[in-house]
């Protein structure tokens, strides 16, 4: 009988040793992976040409406005255009790109249809504002035409995209199905 206690004693005690340097390893255990990555910058500029301006009824004002991508990924482009006084706007015809960018949208927005790439310029999405032979030179008196522009990394989906990338800032961040 004290053969069978001390075997069964050692046998615990192995076992023991065998579950404790087994759990000791399972929770000792490690790996470790370094991740690098860069983040992209998105970056543009408006560029404009713009002579001093002498609006007239019935004339045209040069205003040439082009969008630079100055970063370092691929994008998309959105811009906008505004006056700073209604009654010039009511007025004025804008000649306007139609087959690079977009009509305005809903949100107030033309849309570049390509992806612009790096160092690269859009063609110009307006090149002249239009006074009508209507217009009173009292409304022209003074007025300003505001560019505003916005872009967004274009990774991650189609060049037919481009609403999509700009709906996904709004959405979540994430990239939907523009893959």
């Amino acid at each position: 009988m004290k053969k069978k206690i001390f075997v069964f004693v050692i046998s615990a005690a192995l076992t023991g040793v065998c579950l404790c340097t087994s759990l000791y390893a399972y929770l000792s255990s490690h790996d470790n992976q370094i991740n690098y990555f860069t983040a992209g910058q998105n970056s543009i500029e408006i560029k404009e040409e713009f002579p001093t301006p002498d609006p007239k009824p019935g004339g045209s004002i040069k205003k040439v406005v082009t969008i630079k991508n100055n970063g370092d990924v691929p994008c998309f482009v959105r811009t906008q255009i505004l006056f700073s006084n209604g009654e010039a706007e009511g007025v004025s015809t804008l000649a306007l790109n139609k087959v690079d960018w977009t009509e305005r949208q809903q949100d107030g927005y033309y849309y570049y249809r390509h992806i612009l790439p790096v160092g690269k310029s859009t063609p110009a999405l307006l090149t002249a504002v239009k006074i009508a032979e209507s217009a009173n030179l009292d409304e022209l008196k003074e007025f300003e035409i505001f560019v505003y522009s916005e872009s967004v990394q274009a990774e991650g989906f189609r060049e037919e995209a481009y609403l999509e990338a700009f709906e996904s800032l709004t959405q979540g961040g994430g990239k939907g199905d523009g893959k």
